[in-house]
Order: C-alpha cells, then sequence, then structure tokens
C-alpha cells in the first residue's frame, strides 16, 4: 500500500499509515504511545495498526464509551437483545419458519433435518437461509402442507347445493330438484317421468331421465311389459339370472346395486397404510405411497438396508426412507467409510514407527527397545558381558566398567603392572592382580 517515488537513479517510499523504514517494512508500534488507550483499557499492536481489549463496562475503538449491552444490539436477523447483568447480554432468536440460533442469533436451523420433517403429509422441504421452504403434495397447502386445500372455495357448485371438500377433490350435494356434478341441471325425476314404481335416475351430464324399470317393465317410461328371460337389464356387463317373475344381476367386480349400476368406492375402507393416498379404480384401488414404504397397501417398509451400504462391516439399521450405519470400532462416517487413524495421536514411544491397522495400530521399535509401546530400553547387560568389570546399560549398547587390574572391552584383560620394569637392581618382578612383586 506504500508509494514509490524514483529520482534518478534513488527512490524513497511513502508509507501507509502505521509503517515506517526506507521500505516501509517496520511496522510502528502504536502502543508506545501512552494512554492510547482510556479507562484502563490494554493496547495490543496488530500491524499496521493497533486494538484496544477494554475493561468491563466500556467500548469503543480506545474504550472511550460506556458499555451498555443492548445499545446497539448485536443480535442479528430480528433477535431481541435482553441485557441480564450491567455487561451482560442474551439473544431471543425469532421463533417459527425465519428461524436463527447461536449467541448472536447468525446461525441458521435446517428445518429440513427436523423429526418429524417440517413439511407435513408429504411435503418436500428446501432449507434456505433463514427459514424453509415446502412444495406440498396436490390437496394440501400452507408453509408446512398442513392445510387441506378447501376446493369448495373455488367449486362451481350451483347456488342452494352444499359443497363438501375432500382431499384434492369436491363433491356437490343438490338440493331438491337439481342433478348434476355441478348441481346445474334440473332433475328429471322431478315430473316422475318413470311408471310402474320404476326407480329414476338422473343422467348428470346432461339431466335426462333414466328410468330403472321393476322385473317384467321396459322402455323409456317403464311403461311395455318385458319378458326377462329375453333382456338384460344389469349394467356394466353384470350378468343376469332369470328367476320365476323376475331376475337378479350377478356384478362384475368394482359394481353393486340391483343392476350393478353402482361403482364400489374400494377407497372407502381406507386400504391404503401409512398416510398413502387412495385412488379409487373401477373394481380395485391404487394406493400412493409416501417416501420409504412400497406393496399394494404401502403396508412395506422399504428396507434401504438391501443393498448392503455399510462398509468395513457396519451394521445397517433400517429407518422410515433411510438407513443408519452403526461402525464397527476403528471406523467412522455415513457408511463406516472412514478407517480412524489410531497413530494420530502416536502411541508408539523412543522414535518408534506407528503402523495404522484396522481398529488398532502395530509400533515397529527402533533399535535397543522392545514393549507394546516401544516403551522398554532392552537390557544389553543380561546376560552380564563384562568378565571382571560392572556393566552399565546403554541405548542398544553396554559399557564395562573394569575392576582395578583389568582393562579391555569386556574386562578380560589383567593388566601386566610388571610392563614398565618397576623392580630395581636386577630385582625379579612378579605381576599380581592389581599390582606387583619384586623379588630382589
Amino acid at each position: 500500500g506504500s508509494t514509490c517515488t524514483v529520482s534518478g537513479n534513488k527512490f524513497s517510499c511513502i508509507c501507509p499509515p502505521g509503517f515506517t523504514g526506507q521500505r516501509c517494512e517496520i511496522d510502528v508500534n502504536e502502543c508506545a504511545t501512552s494512554a492510547l488507550c482510556q479507562h484502563g483499557g490494554t493496547c495490543v499492536n496488530v500491524p499496521g495498526s493497533y486494538r484496544c481489549q477494554c475493561k468491563p463496562g466500556f467500548t469503543g475503538h480506545r474504550c472511550e464509551s460506556p458499555y451498555v449491552p443492548c445499545s446497539p444490539s448485536p443480535c442479528m436477523n430480528g433477535g431481541t437483545c435482553h441485557q441480564t447483568s450491567d455487561f451482560t447480554f442474551e439473544c431471543n432468536c425469532l421463533p417459527g419458519k425465519c428461524s436463527f440460533f447461536s449467541q448472536f442469533c447468525t446461525e441458521d436451523v435446517d428445518e429440513c433435518q427436523l423429526q418429524p420433517n417440517a413439511c407435513q403429509n408429504g411435503g418436500t422441504c428446501t432449507n434456505h437461509n433463514g427459514g424453509y421452504a415446502c412444495v406440498c403434495v396436490n390437496g394440501w397447502s400452507g408453509d408446512d402442507c398442513s392445510k387441506n386445500i378447501d376446493d369448495c372455495f373455488t367449486a362451481s357448485c350451483a347456488n342452494g347445493s352444499t359443497c363438501i371438500d375432500r382431499v384434492a377433490s369436491f363433491s356437490c350435494i343438490c338440493p331438491e330438484g337439481k342433478a348434476g356434478l355441478l348441481c346445474h341441471l334440473d332433475d328429471a325425476c322431478v315430473s316422475n317421468p318413470c311408471q310402474k314404481g320404476a326407480l329414476c335416475d338422473t343422467n348428470p351430464v346432461n339431466g335426462h331421465y333414466i328410468c330403472t324399470c321393476p322385473q317384467g317393465h321396459k322402455g323409456a317410461d317403464c311403461t311395455e311389459d318385458v319378458d326377462e328371460s329375453n333382456s338384460n337389464p344389469c349394467e356394466h356387463a353384470g350378468k343376469c339370472v332369470n328367476t320365476e317373475g323376475s331376475f337378479h344381476c350377478e356384478c362384475l367386480k368394482g359394481y353393486t346395486g340391483p343392476r350393478c349400476e353402482m361403482d364400489i368406492n374400494e377407497c372407502h375402507s381406507n386400504p391404503c397404510q401409512n398416510d398413502a393416498t387412495c385412488l379409487d379404480k373401477i373394481g380395485g384401488f391404487t394406493c400412493l405411497c409416501m417416501p420409504g414404504f412400497k406393496g399394494i397397501h404401502c403396508e412395506e417398509d422399504i428396507d434401504e438396508c438391501l443393498s448392503n451400504p455399510c462398509v468395513n462391516n457396519g451394521v445397517c439399521l433400517n429407518k422410515v426412507n433411510r438407513f443408519l450405519c452403526v461402525c464397527p470400532p476403528g471406523f467412522s462416517g455415513a457408511v463406516c467409510q472412514i478407517d480412524i487413524d489410531d497413530c494420530s495421536s502416536t502411541p508408539c514411544l523412543n522414535g518408534a514407527k506407528c503402523i495404522d491397522h484396522p481398529n488398532g495400530y502395530e509400533c515397529q521399535c527402533a533399535t535397543g527397545f522392545a514393549g507394546l509401546l516401544c516403551e522398554e530400553n532392552i537390557n544389553n547387560c543380561d546376560p552380564d558381558p563384562c568378565h571382571h568389570g560392572e556393566c552399565q546399560d546403554g541405548i542398544d549398547s553396554y559399557t564395562c566398567i573394569c575392576n582395578p587390574g583389568y582393562m579391555g572391552a569386556i574386562c578380560s584383560e589383567q593388566i601386566d603392572e610388571c610392563h614398565s620394569n618397576p623392580c630395581l637392581h636386577q630385582g625379579r618382578c612378579i605381576d599380581l592382580v592389581n599390582g606387583y612383586q619384586c623379588n630382589c
């Protein structure tokens, strides 16, 4: 950040504040100035500047201001500052969708990791900073997909009819005289067009009446007498069985009623389990399973452990729509894929080499040491190598301290005191241990 000025073959540096020297390489110690930090604050020199460590009760760049814990508020993201003493405070973070925690309400809460999931009724949760968003399945709404969409709000049931809300659908209950899916048609059966005690139905599409004639009658208004043996009044491919003076219908699967005219709602008995959605079909139903389940009735919890996701002999625990690996000693990670380095704590002593193994380690000892951790210095004095002396053990070595009169690496050589001819006047020298004798 300094500015260099060149003049001929010389240069000069204009240093930024906080630095000095020919090349601006020297940091100015601002703390050398006395009383830089006020109210007993401690000055700490930093490169190019300084900072003050204030005593309790003061704040500011130079500790010049009295400290009021919540003025200004240090709490972030809408958190409320609450003064707990003269010098302390706590932040009450916002609850609900925009969630933060930690001392200053700065860390985002991942609502999608909560159990149960923040999104209800099968909604898909996406976390973002300060909150989360739910993508709801059909029929549900709200921030957490807990609100059943009122399909009657936008339904087109005609005036005077009653709308019944269902999950992702609705039905219209028509007043007397009205018919059709939306009760928008006049009920043609009001005029009783069907004769002979016939059952009158109104076509929900066009509003025309449909006469279900009693046995023995036919025609649009059931005014014609029929021979039951030659006709089949059963609807939806039902089989007509003629009886004396009458008949009955054997309905195909999925239909019921005297003429097999009614579709059986197989979802009425709630066959789908584990919060699955039931779709009624002709003669059957289909269950839309929640994540983690399968089967005709969504009765089977999908075993995520079947693929053996846990490695290194980890034990897999099946959970709803997930799995959990219980790792053996020496391994960690989501699927026990991480071999814990048992050598990281440097257990081997005296310069030994540590070799990591699964759930263990091996120490290769340096010369002269032994033991599981190479903690034992091998006693090179056992057995005692010194013949006439005391053995002192070293690291992969020993030293012999010879007794008087002996020498050599292992004190095996007796010193010849006569070698220097100590006897005078032709006296005869007799060598002794650590001494000699002169025979004159």
